[in-house]
């Protein structure tokens, strides 16, 4: 029995090949998305799991405000690097614990015998003991003592047959330049270790070691800030360990610094200071981003939604060609055939079509995937898959799902029908769940109505970030990853163009937020802090709002004058130009004085609103290095004047490459995955309006099959075929109009949730919800009066000519 059944459903779908092709593709289309998505929530709970003993490796965590995005306190991986010692000293538990810098996106140029130089990202600076912390495999040296010299590197095979052509490099040197005027640095190569096969959360090309992470400064007012990581003896209990190593904390503190450190009070109203967190959790809790979880969750509701029109259009197909199989099941009936076995029989052909479009999803998946993978920065693959038998486990449930959820009603209402009624050509009865249909046609263009009024949404918030004020001019900036000196800006500053040479801690791209207790009129107000020099702001194009700018002119500017933005001004009062205000210190407090305010500039995206912040040259109260040298040019033709700026960096520099970004690129940036999200809202609107068109037209000719005799009588009696067409059109004009007036409130409670994630927003848009209104009307009228047109003038004596 099995198969006959299967030679008849072959059969049935090259017959109607047609149905079947837009069957196949609808669903391969729908599960395309969800297997893109299956590929991305494998590769991100893969993180750290690439060797057993990971799982008692832990992160420590330091609870602090320096440079956070709002200036209040967060979980940072950045320590001080004496809580390494506090924790080697103080808690048994652990059995290594190591210190590693931070890697802040640098990169390194690397010059290997006479070979020109590599710029390269990722050579981590580490003490001794991170190799007894994190098991990677050595392919050559041994983990006991690969880092214990100075000037030691151990390098990670892809590396190491970048640099030298072979995983052979033990004992090489490499010279290591790490910035503009550097002499270089040469390490021995006293490791090579294995690539591990799943992603990392600590990443990095190389591990270096210059014995500088051995010892922490003796000056108890400096801090080394790290990553520091900790391998436990055994399983542990994290919350408890967390309280003691609170403890510990606390004391620690006290005994190096003093009880004038330990404000936090009593031990029942401590705030917690410290913590760890597991390895396998480190992705997954990123200090200041969404985490992976928060990002996948608009890909998920799109991938539901398009699985679910690609279903409903597969059922809506099914029962549209029910007419043509309908005398197949009455005979079948008639010679014994159950009901149970000719729903086997109509299952099978759907679980047919459901394989053949899961073959074709993973070929458009292997298509699709490198847009897929750049859009979310995971490096993802599909055959080469680590955890490829996984995958393949989990497409077959989803086979079996999408199978039954699209074969079972079809499959019902086939098997439903009554052998006496259809045998006589008598289908009236027989044609149930007309409703239903409707229901799903009505769903499918409420979905496609969504995404069109979302398009339409995500395209205003676009239009004005892009058009926005930003507070600054992005045009003719240049800015280069170098700290400032004056050696070299004043040799830029004679080239034909330049305007302005200059530097400061807070550029878009790259900020670095100072929190700063401003006391004035004996309230307090907490400020952020940005170091500038005298060109800084005219560098930017910053608007002036009211005083002046810091000038040469004024000696006092390099002392204790300052510039607010509009932001902190209106926390002061408003008109305080000319006002003083203290910042208090340990031993004294500094008097500064305002002369002028700015416009409030965006440097940091457009999620959050502009801090209020305090504009300063002098070095009291504090100050912050910086990597951002700004240049402007006078002109928008100004690559020839950049040509000039890299020979006299090459001058001073030959062995590191300029690395610099321009304005506009870095507000690109900013902008970067609202443009990318807006992109896939868009692939999956066109699949989703294209499958609802499929779904109404082989409902529209479901209906023009059921209404033949009824449209031959209109015709009898004198009816036109606009007539007809206008009769089968309006049905369907009413299920669109009920489609948009659901995605109305939908769509409106969808993208006013998205535009809350925005500090600077539009209003919600009308246009884009009548825009979607007309347009499904439009498409939808198209598509029924290209089925309703073919029944208006067929010839009526054909239909009742056995009347």
């Amino acid at each position: 029995m099995f198969k006959l059944n299967l030679k008849i459903a072959f059969r049935n779908l090259v017959k109607n090949r047609v149905y079947t092709a837009i069957n196949i593709g609808g669903l391969a289309l729908g599960l395309t998305g969800f297997v893109l998505l299956l590929l991305f929530i494998n590769h991100e709970n893969s993180y750290d799991k690439w060797d057993p003993k990971l799982e008692n490796v832990y992160q420590i965590r330091e609870f602090y405000n320096l440079s956070t995005p709002d200036n209040r306190p967060h979980w940072q991986e950045l320590n001080n690097s004496r809580n390494a010692a506090m924790l080697k000293k103080s808690i048994p538990q652990f059995k290594y614990v190591t210190k590693i810098d931070n890697d802040w996106g640098d990169v390194v140029s690397i010059k290997t015998g006479l070979a020109d130089p590599l710029v390269l990202k990722g050579f981590v600076n580490a003490d001794s003991l991170f190799f007894k912390v994190f098991p990677y495999q050595f392919l050559q040296g041994n983990k006991n003592n690969a880092l214990q010299s100075p000037n030691s590197v151990v390098l990670k095979r892809s590396t190491a047959k970048l640099l030298f052509g072979t995983n052979e490099a033990l004992g090489k040197t490499i010279k290591i330049f790490v910035g503009k005027g550097d002499a270089g640095s040469t390490y021995t190569v006293t490791g090579v270790v294995e690539d591990p096969s799943a992603p990392e959360s600590l990443k990095f090309n190389a591990i270096l070691h210059d014995g500088e992470r051995e010892k922490d400064p003796e000056n108890l007012n400096v801090t080394t800030p790290c990553k520091i990581y900790g391998l436990v003896n055994a399983a542990i209990d994290t919350n408890a360990l967390n309280k003691t190593i609170n403890s510990g904390h606390f004391e620690y503190k006290s005994k190096l610094y003093g009880e004038t450190q330990n404000k936090a009070g009593s031990k029942s109203t401590r705030v917690p200071s410290l913590k760890i967190i597991p390895l396998k959790d480190v992705h997954a809790n990123p200090p200041f981003a969404k985490n992976w979880i928060d990002k996948i969750k608009p890909v998920v509701a799109l991938s539901i939604f398009l699985l679910l029109i690609s279903v409903i259009n597969f059922i809506n197909l099914a029962t549209a060609q029910s007419v043509q199989r309908a005398k197949e099941v009455g005979v079948k009936k008639v010679l014994g055939t159950s009901k149970k076995q000719l729903m086997w029989q109509f299952l099978l052909e759907a679980a047919i079509q459901s394989m053949l479009a899961l073959l074709v999803s993973i070929a458009l998946v292997e298509l699709l995937l490198p847009a897929f993978s750049s859009n979310f920065d995971a490096q993802l693959n599909f055959w080469h898959n680590t955890k490829l038998v996984v995958i393949l486990f989990q497409l077959l449930a989803v086979f079996i799902v999408v199978t039954l959820l699209a074969g079972l009603y079809p499959a019902a209402v086939l098997s439903n029908y009554n052998p006496i009624a259809v045998l006589k050509g008598n289908y009236e009865h027989s044609f149930k769940g007309i409703a239903l249909r409707n229901g799903l046609v009505i769903v499918q263009f409420a979905i496609a109505a969504t995404f069109i009024i979302s398009i339409g949404v995500m395209q205003s918030q676009t239009n004005f970030l892009v058009n926005k004020d930003l507070g600054f001019d992005r045009s003719h900036l240049i800015n280069i990853s170098t700290n400032y000196d004056d050696r070299f800006a004043e040799r830029i500053k004679k080239i034909p163009g330049v305007e302005y040479v200059a530097t400061t801690t807070q550029v878009m791209g790259n900020s670095f937020n100072v929190s700063e207790k401003v006391v004035y009129k004996s309230n307090t107000f907490d400020f952020n802090t940005v170091t500038v020099t005298m060109e800084t702001l005219p560098a930017l194009g910053v608007r002036l709002v009211s005083g002046r700018l810091f000038s040469k002119e004024y000696k006092q500017d390099t002392i204790n004058t300052v510039v607010l933005n509009e932001a902190a001004a209106k926390l002061l009062g408003g008109n305080i130009v000319g006002q003083d205000y203290d910042v208090p210190d340990e031993k004294k407090k500094y008097t500064f004085r305002i002369i002028g305010v700015i416009k409030d500039y965006n440097n940091e995206g457009f999620d959050k609103t502009v801090l209020p912040t305090v504009y300063k040259v002098t070095h009291l109260g504090g100050m912050s290095s910086t990597n951002n040298l700004l240049v402007r040019f006078n002109t928008d033709n100004y690559q020839h004047m950049l040509e000039s700026v890299r020979l006299e960096w090459m001058k001073i520099s030959p062995e590191f490459p300029m690395i610099y970004t321009s304005g506009e690129d870095a507000f690109q940036a900013q902008i970067l995955s609202d443009k990318r999200f807006m992109k896939m809202i868009t692939i999956f609107s066109v699949f989703s309006i294209l499958l609802s068109l499929l779904g109404l037209f082989a409902l529209s000719a479901f209906v023009s099959k059921r209404r033949t005799k009824e449209i031959a009588v209109r015709k009898v009696l004198g009816a036109s075929n606009l007539q007809i067409v206008n009769m089968l059109n309006r049905s369907f004009m009413v299920m669109v109009v009920v489609a948009n007036l659901i995605s109305w409130p939908v769509s409106y409670i969808i993208m006013n949730k998205w535009l809350q994630g925005f500090a600077y927003r539009v209003d919600m848009p009308f246009a884009p919800f009548v825009l979607a209104t007309l347009m499904s009307l439009i498409i939808a009228a198209f598509t029924v009066s290209i089925q309703a047109r073919k029944a208006a003038v067929s010839n009526p004596v054909k239909a009742l000519k056995y009347e």
